[in-house]
């Protein structure tokens, strides 16, 4: 495909996603570790120095087409903060549960789980702008008057470790994994009550 085919965008939003858009086909297409950034440009239908303007890098693109997955399905399984329970276990064993389940539904993003893909998510899970977003969300879950703000981020690198494992190496069925999330992630993620702080 020429780099004559690139459209103009409106704005720098709708060009991002036009490049994500054809980095996701490309990555499907040729397996994440091999798709190289003139794959991308071609699959996009732009020149490589439009590519790199948005994206200094493969590792870039790779970060940015996660954090717009991410985010993407934040919004469809977070509930309202209306709808929130209390920080109910159960409520965030679901929450984590259908997060998992809507990156297995989601064929350009499952395939980054294969074994053939699989270092380019472990690499792309140590990114500290990857982790800082899984732990604001963590944060709004938690009492701010409890866990310090290193005690989250501590939690939020463990969720962001579970979950890549989880979509890796999955367990037989759903039940066993729903019942490893609630007796080992969940416990790890919410404060006891024999140490939360004392108000007196």
């Amino acid at each position: 495909m020429s780099h004559r085919s690139w459209r103009r965008h409106d704005d720098a939003t709708s060009a991002v996603d036009g490049l994500l858009d054809a980095a996701g086909t490309t990555f499907a297409r040729l397996g994440l570790s091999r798709a190289t950034m003139t794959d991308v440009a071609q699959a996009a239908g732009c020149s490589r120095a439009t590519l790199y303007r948005y994206f200094p890098s493969r590792d870039a693109l790779h970060l940015g087409f996660v954090h717009r997955a991410t985010l993407r399905i934040a919004a469809e399984i977070v509930p309202a903060p209306a709808e929130r329970g209390a920080d109910e276990p159960d409520a965030l064993v679901d929450l984590i549960v259908r997060g998992i389940a809507a990156v297995r539904a989601d064929p350009l993003l499952a395939i980054w789980f294969e074994p053939d893909n699989m270092a380019v998510p472990i690499a792309v899970s140590q990114n500290s702008e990857l982790l800082r977003a899984m732990t604001a969300g963590l944060a709004q879950r938690l009492d701010a008057d409890q866990p310090s703000y290193d005690e989250i981020e501590l939690r939020g690198a463990w969720l962001l470790r579970s979950i890549v494992s989880f979509l890796a190496m999955p367990a037989a069925d759903t039940a066993t994994e729903r019942a490893m999330i609630a007796a080992f992630v969940v416990p790890l993620l919410t404060p006891r009550p024999d140490r939360q702080r004392s108000t007196r």
